[in-house]
């Protein structure tokens, strides 16, 4: 990545600082994106019920707890989704996934593990720092490969950590990465009644949910 020198005698031309923010979100969005997963939750009867995301760690998919027994939009409108299917990034190749650790009562933290036939190097982790510029991943409607919203951590309280940024329902379990791409947090979802502002999951929850699962933490 080409890196921008700014002399303040010369002054700053805008459209550099433009291109290179633009070259750092799409470094962000390459490392990250391969590995946001795109899940599909079926009644027991079959019928498609929600579409949410992942993000592979390791030999699992970490995602968001409440999609298991999701009973659609208005809530209660469909049977809840009880079995689970995933679509990759990459090539497309769409699988039933195991369910290896279950979202925890009350769905607190709002976590949930699942097994597929594949793995993937596990995205490093970092401290939580109020207004740090953040990017959050996820599936939108019927695309098939993953959208990135950039925004900033507006809350590190424990129990209310959240980030101002866009995002649609499908995000919900997409991973939220800083600007280098290290791991901060899940998507829970929106926070009141602006889709503006998303609770996450933060990455030490997390941390601690994979050990108790017997997996291995984060980095």
């Amino acid at each position: 990545m080409a890196r921008l020198r700014i002399n303040l005698d010369d002054g700053v031309d805008p459209v550099d600082v433009g291109a290179a923010v633009e070259m750092l979100d799409q470094a962000v969005y390459a490392k990250v994106s391969p590995l946001v997963v795109k899940l599909l939750g079926f009644s027991q009867d079959g019928s498609l019920v929600g579409q949410f995301s992942g993000f592979m760690h390791g030999e699992v998919i970490v995602a968001a707890g409440h999609m298991q027994g999701f009973c659609g939009k208005p809530l209660g409108s469909t049977s809840p989704a009880v079995a689970f299917k995933a679509r990759y990034p990459t090539d497309g190749f769409e699988e039933d996934l195991e369910v290896v650790a279950p979202s925890p009562p009350g769905n607190v933290p709002d976590l949930i593990l699942l097994k597929g036939s594949r793995s993937a190097t596990s995205l490093w982790s970092t401290d939580l720092e109020i207004m740090a510029s953040v990017y959050a991943l996820g599936y939108t409607g019927t695309e098939n490969k993953p959208s990135c919203s950039k925004g900033s951590l507006s809350s590190t309280m424990p129990g209310s950590v959240a980030i101002t940024a866009h995002a649609d329902d499908g995000f919900s379990g997409g991973p939220v990465v800083d600007k280098h791409g290290r791991l901060l947090g899940v998507v829970k979802g929106a926070l009141g009644t602006t889709i503006m502002r998303i609770g996450i999951t933060p990455n030490y929850d997390l941390h601690t949910y994979l050990l108790q699962a017997g997996y291995p933490g984060l980095i």
